[in-house]
């Protein structure tokens, strides 16, 4: 009875040792989940882009007007999938984050309140069994948390979601650059009628018109400068976050693998 004891009693400390502090790559993962500037930027990029009809709508001629039209209806009709996209990449990050997080399967609490091995008491209605049992029991919490079952789990999300993941990103990024040509193409109708007003304006009773329309053409001018800034950051941290997620997609699962062995070499050793 005193070798089963012992045995068991080994068990439980190997349970509660199991509930390791978290590895520096759930750090990085919650950090990789944290980062959603690139998704709130397209976001905004993104509205802009279907409000480019409003937007330029005082500067078309009637035939310019007639095709803004068409492709303004085509931007919104598509704008909810646009939107469903990203929204998609979103809800992928935050599970990452709760899977990543600290406490996501900490049950150390739960094992320590079970406090350490307990011993048969035949007398007392406990015997071997009842001993057998309780550990077992434990055994399959254990299973249920601890850094290398969180990292296991984390592994096969990361590699399992990293392909349709850099699928997303890039439809995201092909969408960033529909946005900056259409942007450019915007600015060049809008500056270019301002251009020509500013031109047909310079005589003497016009020039509180030319001192307006200089005035605009400085301010469209800085909007589509900061605009096609903005989409050329906006592609650059949708790439830095797909680089991210494909290093740590590698990294789990290189550092996966000592893991599981080590558990599965702990339990054969069990009885």
């Amino acid at each position: 009875m005193s070798s089963l004891f012992s045995r068991y009693g080994a068990i439980v400390c190997l349970l509660l040792a199991g509930c390791a502090s978290p590895r520096t790559e759930l750090a990085q993962v919650r950090a990789l989940a944290a980062g959603g500037d690139a998704l709130s930027a397209f976001g905004e990029l993104s509205q802009r882009h279907v409000d480019s009809y409003q937007r330029s709508r005082p500067y078309l001629s009637a035939a310019q007007d007639a095709r803004e039209r068409l492709l303004d209806a085509q931007r919104r009709a598509a704008q909810a999938d646009v939107a469903r996209l990203a929204q998609a990449v979103r809800l992928y990050l935050q599970a990452l984050g709760r899977l990543a997080s600290t406490d996501a399967y900490d049950f150390q609490p739960e094992l320590a309140s079970a406090g350490a091995a307990i011993r048969a008491w035949p007398g007392s209605g406990i015997d071997d069994r009842h001993v057998s049992a309780y550990a077992l029991l434990l055994q399959q919490l254990s299973r249920l948390g601890g850094a290398a079952s969180q990292q296991a789990r984390l592994a096969q999300l990361l590699r399992d979601g990293d392909a349709p993941l850099q699928a997303l990103l890039a439809a995201l990024d092909n969408l960033l650059m529909l946005y900056d040509k259409s942007g450019d193409n915007e600015r060049d109708v809008v500056l270019g009628l301002l251009e020509m007003d500013i031109a047909y304006a310079d005589t003497p009773p016009q020039r509180l018109l030319l001192v307006l329309a200089k005035s605009l053409q400085q301010s469209k001018s800085e909007e589509y400068r900061l605009a096609g800034l903005r989409h050329t950051l906006a592609r650059r941290q949708l790439a830095a976050l797909g680089r991210e997620h494909a290093r740590l997609a590698a990294a789990l699962t290189t550092t996966e693998a000592p893991w599981t062995d080590h558990l599965a070499a702990n339990a054969a050793k069990r009885p």
